[in-house]
């Protein structure tokens, strides 16, 4: 018989945000370069968690800068039949971020979008996989995606642009 906490993962449907919101901020707890992971605004009313991100231990590698943050949202909306979501990293230093969303507010790129961000303003958006997975794992799936595409931005031109080097764009 499995264990409960395979179950648990398992069957997304017995999910209440505030145990989602709690894995995740355990999840991220665990994660190196990350601490201060803290649910906000409360964990009685769960929106967002955060992380402080020490950069080259979550990258596993020299950054530009020393430290980010992670942010992470869900929801559940009732017109459709799978989580919302954003995924974002911000630098404060450079006024930067890229993420993924997964939502209704570019239906021109399907369902999922990722983009990037800097000095207040949307500057490259595109579409992304749509990932119908537990959201525990859509989170796996967006961190190690995020420690791919973080080196492919280039700064060349002091803005980030992500590197046209062959590879596929963000999935």
């Amino acid at each position: 018989m499995a264990p409960f906490g395979f179950i648990f993962l398992a069957n997304r449907g017995n999910l209440t945000k505030a145990k989602l919101y709690e894995a995740i901020r355990r999840r991220l707890g665990k994660e190196p370069g990350c601490y201060g992971v803290r649910v906000r605004p409360s964990r009685a009313r769960p929106r967002t968690i955060e992380a402080r991100v020490e950069t080259a231990e979550f990258l596993g590698r020299a950054y530009a800068v020393d430290d980010a943050t992670l942010t992470v949202r869900f929801s559940y909306p009732r017109a459709v039949g799978y989580e919302y979501y954003v995924i974002e990293w911000s630098e404060a230093a450079r006024d930067f971020g890229i993420g993924w969303h997964q939502d209704e507010d570019h239906p021109d790129l399907g369902e999922c979008h990722f983009q990037i961000d800097h000095v207040g303003a949307t500057i490259d958006r595109r579409s992304a996989t749509f990932v119908d997975e537990h959201p525990l794992e859509v989170l796996e799936t967006r961190l190690d995606q995020l420690r791919t595409v973080l080196p492919r931005i280039d700064w060349a031109e002091g803005e980030p642009k992500l590197s046209d080097d062959g590879l596929p764009v963000p999935e």
